[in-house]
């Protein structure tokens, strides 16, 4: 634990506190990153102090959950979650704690915590607070629950899932009493949302040993309790690469099982309209691409740039595909006559004025849509004058 330098503005904001009277330590998982090596994002601080306190030490200060004893600290452009040390008691919702109550024993708020990777708090000067030996888990690789994993995973059963998707990330295992709870009451997963156990499904198969992960949703009996994914052989079909996001996974699998509709993981994962219009778009690509068994013009001009890593991700994680597609689908859209529909030289209105006689109608945007497609290919070159005579030669809408 030599370079601290990451937690520098974190460690100005412990200072501050400290100067008020009150204590604080960095928690969680920036703890548990630095400990194992990877990089540090969110940096999360617990404190003695009150939200209260917190207020009047600092001039920048979000309440926004004051009520469990969280605020947002902004400090040198940073956001810091700053938590008041509590304990908890009563999970009937499975998710929320019945009661909360603030102390002021670091090691009292560290008992509450899911897996003892996780319970880990630094001071200022770097010296760890370790009740539950976590830097040990982190050395052994292990995913363990903080006291009794039963304890754990009933107040939220959703931690079952956490411990897979930590499994995914970190590849570390899950020790042999916290996997034994895991499959005993892998069943309280059906009190638990479909919109929070999608965000962790997403992060399992976004991890980098999400082989890991997909099997340990077999082996452990999750799986089961998880909308269409608990009826297919997700433990034998492992996708080749890492699938990063629902559009992609929902695309692996549709490929993959012809009874699955992409309709049925959007309505019974309760997926957004984004997701939707994402994995039709992958799906469509996809086909193309197995159809013409290159990357086409008209596919690349139908899928948009944004998508051109999860397509390339995609063909990997169903053909272990050695070319990097991602360059192929860039280099191909830089070649394109036209990136988009006002591009064309010809529009709408021109072949309104080139058929005057006839009534407005789906006609329009049938031969708008042919036009489009002859430029993009390369069969019209993307000319007024060209397109023009093109139209009036090959089978115009009068004749029709």
């Amino acid at each position: 634990m030599s370079n601290l330098e990451v937690f520098k503005p974190a460690f100005e904001v412990i200072e501050k506190i400290e100067e008020a009277g009150g204590e604080a330590y960095i928690v969680g998982g920036a703890v548990r990153d630095y400990l194992s090596g990877r990089p540090v994002n969110d940096i999360d601080i617990a404190t003695s102090e009150t939200p209260e306190q917190i207020q009047e030490i600092f001039e920048k200060v979000i309440p926004v959950g004051i009520e469990h004893g969280t605020v947002i600290v902004r400090h040198r452009s940073i956001s810091y979650e700053v938590t008041t040390y509590r304990v908890e008691e009563g999970y009937e919702d499975y998710r929320h704690p019945d009661e909360v109550t603030f102390v002021r024993d670091i090691n009292l708020d560290l008992a509450r915590r899911d897996f003892t990777i996780n319970a880990i708090a630094m001071s200022r000067s770097g010296k760890l607070i370790d009740p539950y030996n976590g830097h040990d888990a982190i050395r052994n690789q292990s995913i363990e629950a903080v006291g009794m994993p039963e304890e754990r995973f009933e107040e939220d059963p959703l931690r079952m899932m956490r411990a897979v998707r930590f499994a995914s990330q970190l590849s570390f295992q899950i020790e042999k009493k916290t996997e034994e709870a895991l499959n005993q009451l892998s069943h309280l997963l059906e009190h638990i949302s479909v919109e929070r156990i999608a965000v962790e499904t997403e992060k399992i198969f976004r991890g980098p040993d999400y082989a890991l992960g997909v099997k340990l949703l077999h082996t452990t009996g999750l799986k089961n309790h998880l909308p269409i994914l608990k009826d297919l052989d997700i433990h034998k079909n492992v996708p080749e690469s890492t699938l990063y996001g629902w559009h992609e996974i929902i695309a692996y699998y549709v490929s993959q099982y012809p009874q699955v509709s992409a309709e049925d993981f959007m309505k019974l994962w309760k997926l957004s309209k984004d997701t939707k219009k994402k994995t039709e778009q992958l799906l469509l690509a996809y086909k193309r691409y197995k159809k013409d068994k290159k990357v086409t013009a008209w596919l690349v001009y139908q899928l948009d740039e944004e998508l051109f890593p999860s397509f390339s991700r995609l063909s990997s994680a169903l053909d272990s595909a050695e070319e990097d597609l991602n360059q192929a689908l860039t280099r191909r859209k830089q070649q394109l006559p036209i990136q988009e529909k006002k591009e064309l030289s010809f529009q709408a209105s021109d072949l309104l004025q080139l058929f005057s006689d006839l009534p407005k109608g789906p006609w329009i945007s049938e031969w708008m849509s042919t036009i489009e497609q002859h430029v993009v290919t390369g069969k019209i070159e993307n000319d007024y004058e060209n397109i023009k005579e093109w139209v009036r030669e090959w089978n115009p809408p009068a004749r029709n």
